[in-house]
């Protein structure tokens, strides 16, 4: 037979002529190559070969895995890929802790009630029963409440008692004796009961030595604030992009939380922000500066100027005496005063 004729229909071929046929077949000798090497990878597991034969022949190798059938192959629809997120700016402003308040336009401030005026504040006693009658003088306002105090201060005998009134008076009953004699220093701070604001305290000494020398006719040369002193402190501004971000802090004291209240001073529209905060610390952010690409403030705004700052420590329903603080925030300056 000559070895290059080809099968015909009815004519038997020998084992030798057909293998010398597939070995002729386009891509036949690639295919041996990937066998060979699909037996060396499965000496260390399983190899499993899957041939595919057409115009060429494939080999699909799995090393170490089980032979399985072949999976239907499904279509998979066109996707259009989405891009990825870009990472956002930080935030402005930036985040903070917990006392945070932001200077904004008409904020939600309480109206604080008003202060006892102290010229008007006057005592009286009784003589020989100990008792002492205090009262003031002011406009009636609806509901107001007032917090009296009288402390000892030069007496041997100690003596703090503290009553909320609603009139415009109090009494207190001393021991007539001489050492309950001495100067008492006397304290009253408005309550809006309908609203919570406490109002600023007024102060007057009252002496006490008997039926003729008896008056609170001159003012407070000693005061002692019932959660004692706040001593208030504020760090330097940040640079940009937290240059509109102011940071406090304060002393410990017998409070155990805090009325922070920031107001501009006589705009309009009003600037500002109130919140509570048990924190021995607070941070304001107020709206922050125009730039422009030189990196200069550009204009001026209805946010700048002298914002009143006052901080109010509380113990439940007691009331401390507040501090009281000027912010300037303006264009090209950042102070505490």
């Amino acid at each position: 037979m000559n070895p290059h004729q080809l099968d015909v229909p009815g004519q038997a071929s020998g084992p030798d002529e057909k293998n010398r046929r597939v070995s002729k077949l386009p891509g036949m000798r690639a295919a041996g190559v990937a066998f060979v090497l699909t037996l060396g990878l499965g000496a260390g597991g399983i190899a499993v070969a899957n041939w595919n034969q057409s115009a060429t022949a494939t080999i699909d190798i799995t090393a170490g895995a089980a032979p399985a059938p072949s999976p239907t192959p499904s279509a998979v629809p066109s996707v259009s890929p989405t891009p990825s997120a870009l990472p956002s700016a930080p935030s402005q402003p930036p985040a903070v802790d917990a006392g945070t308040g932001t200077i904004v336009v008409n904020p939600a401030i309480r109206t604080l009630p008003a202060m006892v005026d102290a010229g008007t504040m006057s005592c009286e006693s009784s003589g020989s029963s100990g008792r002492v009658d205090v009262s003031w003088e002011g406009k009636r306002a609806s509901n107001i409440s007032y917090m009296v105090t009288l402390k000892s201060q030069t007496s041997q005998t100690v003596f703090l008692q503290t009553q909320t009134v609603t009139a415009k008076n109090a009494i207190f009953t001393l021991g007539n004796t001489n050492s309950s004699y001495g100067n008492y220093l006397l304290r009253i701070q408005p309550v809006n009961t309908a609203t919570g604001a406490v109002g600023d305290p007024s102060y007057r000494t009252m002496r006490y030595f008997g039926k003729n020398n008896f008056g609170c006719d001159y003012g407070a040369a000693n005061i002692q604030p019932p959660l004692g002193a706040l001593v208030l402190r504020s760090e330097p501004p940040a640079s940009r992009p937290n240059d509109n971000v102011l940071k406090l802090s304060w002393t410990p004291s017998e409070a155990t939380s805090y009325v922070v209240t920031l107001v501009l001073s006589g705009s309009t529209p009003k600037y500002g922000t109130e919140f509570t905060t048990s924190n021995l610390g607070a941070t304001l952010i107020f709206p922050p500066r125009s730039y422009n690409q030189a990196g200069t403030s550009v204009s001026n705004a209805a946010f700048f100027g002298q914002y009143s700052l006052r901080i109010l420590p509380m113990n439940g329903s007691q009331a401390g005496d507040p501090v009281y603080k000027t912010v300037q925030y303006g264009q090209y300056n950042f102070s505490v005063w």
